[in-house]
C-alpha cells in the first residue's frame, strides 16, 4: 500500500483501489499532468486551458464553451475528489490548485498513463 499524509497530518493509507479510482478519469489525469508539468500551484482557469487544449487539440480560446464546460467539471467533480483524497489542496478565494506531497505517490502511474493520454494519435479530434 502507498502511504500518504492527510490534510491534517495524520498518516493515511491509499489503497490500490483508491489510486486506480483517482486515475480512472482521463480529465482528472490531465489536471494532474498540468500540475506536474507546468507549475505548482496553478490557477484552476489555467489548468482548464491546458486540459481543453489537450482534449480538443486547439487553443482554449478557440473553444470558449468547451473550456467553460471543462472548467466546471474540474471545479465540481475532479478537484474535490482529489482534495478529499489528500492529493491536492484547493483555495477557492484564489481559485488555486496545489499538489500536496502525497501526490508523488501517483506520479509513477501518471507517467505511464501520460505516454498514451498525451500521444498525438490519441489527441486528434
Amino acid at each position: 500500500m502507498l502511504h500518504m499524509e492527510s490534510n491534517d497530518g495524520d498518516a493515511r493509507t491509499l489503497s490500490p483501489d483508491t489510486v486506480f479510482e483517482l486515475l480512472a478519469e482521463q480529465r482528472r489525469r490531465l489536471l494532474l499532468y498540468a500540475l506536474f508539468q507546468h507549475s505548482n500551484p496553478m490557477t484552476l482557469p489555467t489548468i482548464a486551458d491546458c486540459v481543453t487544449e489537450w482534449e480538443s487539440c486547439v487553443p482554449a480560446d478557440a473553444v470558449p464553451k468547451e473550456r467553460l464546460r471543462i472548467y466546471m467539471s474540474l471545479y465540481h467533480a475532479h478537484v474535490p475528489k482529489l482534495e478529499t483524497a489528500g492529493v491536492v489542496a484547493y483555495s477557492q478565494p484564489e481559485d488555486m490548485v496545489e499538489l500536496n506531497e502525497a501526490a508523488t505517490a501517483l506520479e509513477p502511474h501518471l507517467k505511464r498513463a501520460a505516454e498514451r493520454d498525451l500521444a498525438p494519435s490519441n489527441r486528434e479530434g
